[in-house]
């Protein structure tokens, strides 16, 4: 069996967390062009000092309100990074959403979207004890809460309605799920609505990012308001 989970809470067995946008399908093709690895950060300096550990295979990607911050190679862009030179990089992307989606004691997670939906099926079908969290838990994404939805019926077509599944009937289309939700009208108004239509496509990235890494940055050590974490996500290929 499977749940969808809304709340952030430790989750007893292998945790699926579930994003489309902003960033987790920038994260699927990352790796599925050659990425060696794709951190997941919660801001830009905390992304620069990871970029000085890294060295020269180091690729930061991020944006504020639609631009890449200062010395930043690019956006998480699904339009720019298809047919870019990956192969081999250790990408960086910020991603607060994405980030705070996870507990730092949480081991075994992968990360499912539109993208990679059939690779990450396939991987599902084989675990037990599924949990699927929505990025942005306790609030989660409504692109994200569709997907999970999505997964949640393909894999027990005959089980219970839940909210996740519910709103899949409300919106079958996943493209149209996208362009409604909170995350896709900001990419509508900055005219990236083709950005939407990527991240629709069903199954086209053969790999499901699973998590091998969270590292802590101590606030005094690294001069930061907060404890940070960062999240290290490698390829497990269908």
């Amino acid at each position: 069996m499977c749940r969808v989970d809304l709340c952030l809470r430790p989750t007893p067995g292998p945790l699926f967390l579930v994003e489309v946008l902003p960033a987790g399908s920038a994260l699927t093709l990352l790796l599925a062009q050659g990425a060696q690895e794709v951190w997941v950060v919660p801001g830009p300096k905390v992304a620069r000092l990871l970029a000085e550990e890294l060295g020269q295979e180091a690729l930061l990607l991020g944006e504020v309100e639609g631009f890449p911050p200062e010395g930043f190679h690019g956006r998480l862009s699904l339009v720019e990074l298809e047919g870019a030179r990956v192969e081999g990089k250790r990408a960086i992307l910020v991603a607060p959403l994405l980030n705070a989606s996870l507990l730092p004691e949480e081991k075994e997670v992968y990360l499912a979207g539109f993208r990679n939906a059939k690779a990450a099926l396939e991987l599902a079908r084989s675990l037990p004890s599924l949990t699927f969290r929505p990025a942005g838990a306790p609030e989660p994404l409504l692109s994200a809460l569709v997907a999970a939805g999505f997964f949640q019926r393909r894999l027990f077509p005959e089980g219970p309605t839940t909210l996740a599944s519910a709103l899949l009937k409300a919106f079958p289309d996943p493209q149209e799920a996208l362009f409604q939700s909170p995350e896709g009208q900001a990419l509508h108004r900055e005219g990236r609505t083709e950005e939407l239509a990527r991240a629709s496509l069903i199954g086209v990235d053969p790999v499901v990012p699973r998590l091998a890494e969270t590292r802590l940055f101590p606030k005094q050590a690294f001069g930061l308001t907060q404890d940070r974490y960062a999240q290290r996500f490698v390829p497990w290929r269908a």
